[in-house]
């Protein structure tokens, strides 16, 4: 997994640019542009907090390939505390974020539920690092609240703690590791990707939670396993993007052509940037997949646990 070398200021200008040239190029996106551009800012801030402090968690080679060859993500079945007091206020901010754009008042009733203390803000936290989605989901209905606002803003503030722990465990010299991994899920927190980048004289998967980097192993439907049913369009011939369509599944793989690989930080700016790749395989009738099922445990849906602090 490659580091990124881009310090704050240069990861705030080169999202800056991007966002220009996205709003020339569509300028229906403006709007969403100004409602991803305090979210952005702040993964960079948090990033750049977070780097360089003691590693989340530490696993030996032999354990990780252990896992690994076990089809078992790296960060699952670990033990980790999480730093609630810092992360606490991101869920905050990332509601109120949320309540500008489309969200809106399910945002606000997400930030009212939280500020008065019915969900465990640690738990929920927890629940997101380990991409524990129906802990959430039944919390978020007990609660009558949006499931996939909460999920969100948990996740817009745990992803970069998750990333700085993937980046301390899949380091340039075990960066080989993930060919090991076959599957299209994340070997690090078993997400699927965001997108996969086409680089030059190489592929491969992006992490949409953690950003690790791995291999597509496969021809076939990164999702399924499928492969009479795939074809690959594009929204123009001259577009350097395409996506993937399997009719089996339903679902759909964005491939970005890309010189370097996108900065962790700059992931969602990428994202949308391709966004009219998006809305034709929805056109289509083609979506993207909920997680992959890998036997999660049966947790509490967010109760308040001892070990959340």
């Amino acid at each position: 997994m490659k580091l990124t070398k881009l310090n704050p200021t240069q990861l705030l200008d080169q999202a800056q640019i991007r966002w220009n040239t996205i709003g020339a190029d569509q300028p229906d996106l403006l709007q969403t542009i100004a409602l991803q551009r305090p979210l952005v800012e702040r993964t960079i801030r948090t990033v750049d907090s977070l780097s360089g402090k003691e590693p989340l968690m530490q696993i030996s080679m032999s354990d990780l390939v252990d896992k690994l060859e076990r089809g078992i993500p790296a960060l699952r079945e670990e033990v980790v505390t999480l730093p609630v007091n810092l992360l606490r206020p991101l869920v905050e901010e990332a509601c109120k974020d949320l309540a500008r754009g489309e969200s809106g008042k399910a945002a606000e009733r997400v930030r009212s539920c939280l500020d008065s203390g019915r969900i465990d803000i640690g738990s929920l936290l927890t629940a997101s690092f380990n991409r524990n989605q129906i802990a959430i989901r039944m919390k978020a209905m007990q609660e009558g609240i949006a499931p996939d606002v909460l999920w969100l803003a948990s996740e817009l503030a745990v992803g970069p703690l998750a990333y700085v722990t993937v980046r301390s465990l899949f380091t340039l010299d075990r960066v080989r590791i993930s060919e090991l991994w076959p599957h299209g899920y994340c070997p690090a927190c078993g997400s699927w990707p965001a997108f996969a980048e086409d680089l030059p004289g190489r592929s491969h998967l992006r992490c949409s939670f953690c950003g690790l980097d791995w291999p597509k192993r496969s021809e076939k439907c990164n999702y399924c396993g499928e492969s009479s049913n795939l074809t690959a369009v594009k929204t123009d011939p001259s577009c350097p993007h395409r996506v993937e369509l399997c009719s089996k599944c339903g679902a759909y793989l964005k491939w970005l052509e890309v010189s370097d690989p996108t900065p962790f930080e700059l992931l969602p700016v990428e994202d949308l940037a391709s966004f009219s790749v998006d809305v034709m395989a929805a056109e289509q009738g083609f979506g993207r997949p909920t997680l992959p099922d890998l036997g999660e445990p049966n947790r509490p849906p967010c109760e308040a646990m001892e070990e959340a602090t």
